[in-house]
């Protein structure tokens, strides 16, 4: 008895110290979330590490629901200095403690934190379901409601990213209704800034300004830097669109002066990425210059590899325009490095987000249809309480319903099944066409380097062999030059005026035709120069043919991408087929370089196709008010209808099995259109054929 009284005891003194070890541990964590959350905090590593230290020894504790709250308070750390990244694992590592160990209000809240860090991001879709599954939990569980409208505004700055400033205000007027219904003055300022971003999308300018303009003495008083910084710089964005510059720089300014003081570096970045494009627009060079160059700087220092393409983006075009071409090569080689780096990344959060999207459409859908279902149960159930009052005899038909609704109900399982199915199918067959697309690409692009290798070989061979052939020449030459040349640096000072030295000297010259000699060694090194020449032509062609700026447009003239294919072609052409040219630009366009250059390619290669070894071949170019036209015209035997209304379709072609893929006008086709251009074909049997590429100046 005495040993289980002992045991007791000291099962207690346990007890009382895990209590107050976590209380001491709870405090410090509640302490930790109130500096981290409030809008005057100082973005600083110590903290981050007191709260990694912290992290610990909760966790050597073993107290999971406190671990899960100072992981939130980790992720938002890392948010504030910028580490998007860790902030994201951390956020998603405390969502799967505390779905374990805390309730569903504290899950919801989670999720709506998670919202505003992908909205961030701008992962919108992802930002607009996780703020959804925030709202769909705080409707069965928050009794106050009192979360319920802070959700809504979560939801309405989605769908502001996304565009549909219909929906997001209507989310707006819910929770400025639930708000007034409950009293509730708290973060009213937040649903005043967002009605402001839907004036300014709308072009509503002088109403975005007043809406900007409310809160910001509120959040001078409190110290709210975080809330200043989102105030100065939609007020900012605000004056910017509506072409008033000067006040725009002035609260850029004053935006940046706000996020400096807390070091958001993220926000910093963005706000120096968008000054710097107010500096370019007012032609203030060397200040964009200077933005540019810190946001590089400071986004090479955290997890922001966006803001730096974009500053070194800008940087090597200030650079291009003002011809320092050193400078814009080395911010371009930069730009690349940094892009490549960041392009599985960036595909990686594209694909997450049209997942998003397309369970978003999915969720809707069903909740729509659910929603028809529960109307219609409701006016059954309301028959049937009718019946039920009206006649006892109802009874059979009730039980009858109950077998029909059953039936029904077995039906809608079965149908969500086969749509389930379905769905597998479906998501199956677009990733085979994804690679299918991918292979069909790759095919044609192997067909235009097949025409490419072979002009390249072409064209390179005869002023090669026109080199061979003259230094082999020359090496002829100086064989027979050699005698002299040994005789003459033999001969001594007192010979030089010994008539038989002379005479022998004279004898040799005789011999050799130095006269004749004489000429052919002139007439080989210009048959050098002129080889050489020719190889530079040929060699900078190709660097303007296969220069790839990938989803880049840069402005081009759009003579020299036909005449580096003509160049490229040039093997295919013999002295019966005539090219003529009327070349009538002065401007250049806005065009993916290499891209462009595989139409032309394309398009020369049938046309020489086309005319069967003798005929002409003409091309004209000129601009109208917004247009480039292009026109190439072949006089060969032609199309009839039913070919000609294929010609752009994929794998159709009029060759033989084997001479091409039958992809390269379906491809061209595309390129086009991705331009926002247009491509038209006219031909007739007999009559040629005449492709006509429309092209606007600016993209």
């Amino acid at each position: 008895m005495r040993y289980a009284i002992l045991i007791l005891l000291l099962w207690y003194a346990d007890l009382t110290l895990a209590q107050d070890r976590y209380i001491t541990l709870e405090n410090s964590v509640n302490l930790l979330m109130s500096k981290v959350s409030k809008g005057s905090t100082v973005s600083d590593t110590a903290s981050l590490e007191y709260a990694l230290a912290l992290r610990d020894s909760i966790h050597r504790a073993g107290f999971k629901d406190l671990e899960a709250e100072v992981l939130i308070t980790i992720g938002k750390l890392h948010q504030q200095l910028g580490r998007m990244g860790s902030a994201e694992s951390f956020y998603k590592s405390a969502m799967v403690l505390g779905s374990q160990h805390k309730d569903s209000l504290w899950v919801a809240e989670l999720w709506d934190r998670l919202g505003d860090f992908y909205a961030l991001e701008e992962r919108n879709y992802v930002a607009l379901d996780c703020q959804l599954k925030s709202l769909e939990l705080l409707e069965k569980y928050d009794s106050s409601r009192l979360k319920i409208a802070d959700s809504y505004y979560s939801i309405a700055r989605a769908y502001i990213q996304l565009g549909e400033l219909d929906i997001a205000e209507k989310y707006l007027d819910r929770a400025t209704l639930l708000k007034s219904e409950l009293r509730d003055t708290l973060r009213l300022g937040i649903i005043t800034t967002l009605q402001a971003d839907i004036y300014r999308k709308r072009g509503q300018y002088d109403l975005a300004e007043q809406n900007y303009l409310k809160d910001i003495p509120k959040r001078q008083n409190q110290s709210n830097y975080e809330g200043l910084t989102v105030s100065y710089l939609g007020l900012a964005q605000n004056y910017f669109d509506w072409g008033k510059y000067q006040e725009a720089e002035i609260h850029y300014k004053k935006a940046l002066q706000a996020a400096e003081t807390i070091k958001r570096q993220r926000n910093i970045n963005l706000i120096l990425l968008r000054l710097g494009e107010l500096y370019i627009k007012t032609n203030q060079i060397g200040e964009a210059k200077k933005v540019f160059s810190r946001a590089v700087e400071n986004s090479a220092q955290i997890d922001s590899r966006i803001y730096q393409i974009n500053g070194y983006r800008n940087l090597y075009q200030l650079a291009k325009d003002e011809g320092d071409l050193k400078t814009a090569l080395e911010y371009m080689e930069l730009y690349t490095a940094v892009t490549d780096s960041s392009a599985k990344e960036s595909l990686a959060l594209k694909m997450e987000d049209l997942k998003a999207s397309f369970t978003l459409q999915e969720r809707e859908s069903e909740i729509s249809r659910l929603d028809a279902e529960n109307k219609k149960g409701r006016q059954l159930q309301g028959f049937l309480i009718a019946g039920i009052l009206l006649l006892l005899a109802l009874i059979t038909a009730m039980i009858l319903l109950y077998q029909s609704r059953k039936k029904a109900l077995k039906l809608v399982r079965e149908e969500q099944h086969h749509t389930k199915k379905l769905l597998t199918e479906k998501e199956q067959l677009l990733e085979d066409l994804q690679q299918s697309n991918i292979q069909l690409i790759h095919s044609e692009k192997m067909a235009s380097l097949g025409i490419m290798t072979a002009g390249i070989a072409h064209e390179l061979n005869n002023p090669v062999n026109s080199i061979i052939t003259a230094v082999e020449a020359l090496k002829m030459d100086h064989s027979e030059l050699l005698p002299i040349f040994e005789l003459l640096s033999n001969l001594k000072k007192d010979e030089l005026s010994d008539h038989n030295r002379f005479i022998e000297l004279q004898g040799m010259l005789e011999a050799i035709n130095f006269q004749f000699l004489s000429k052919e060694v002139s007439s080989l090194m210009k048959t050098i120069t002129n080889g050489a020449h020719r190889t530079a032509v040929i060699v900078s062609g190709l660097k303007t043919f296969s220069r790839d700026t990938g989803d880049q447009f840069i402005p081009v003239r759009i003579e020299s991408g036909i005449e580096t294919a003509l160049t490229l072609l040039h093997h295919k052409l013999n002295e019966d087929i005539r090219i003529v040219k009327s070349y009538n630009t002065s401007r250049e366009i806005n065009c993916q370089v290499s891209r462009i250059n595989q139409v032309f390619l394309n398009i020369l290669d049938n046309a020489i196709f086309a005319i069967e070894e003798k005929g002409q071949i003409d091309i004209q170019t000129f601009e109208t008010a917004e247009h480039i036209i292009i026109k190439i015209k072949d006089n060969g035997k032609g199309m009839d209808a039913q070919t000609k209304n294929r010609i752009f379709e994929p794998f159709f072609s009029s060759k033989e099995v084997g001479s091409g893929t039958g992809l390269g006008l379906s491809i061209s086709y595309g390129i086009i259109k991705q331009h926002k251009g247009s491509i038209v074909v006219d031909s007739s049997p007999g009559a040629g054929t005449t492709f006509t590429i429309s092209l606007p100046f600016s993209v």
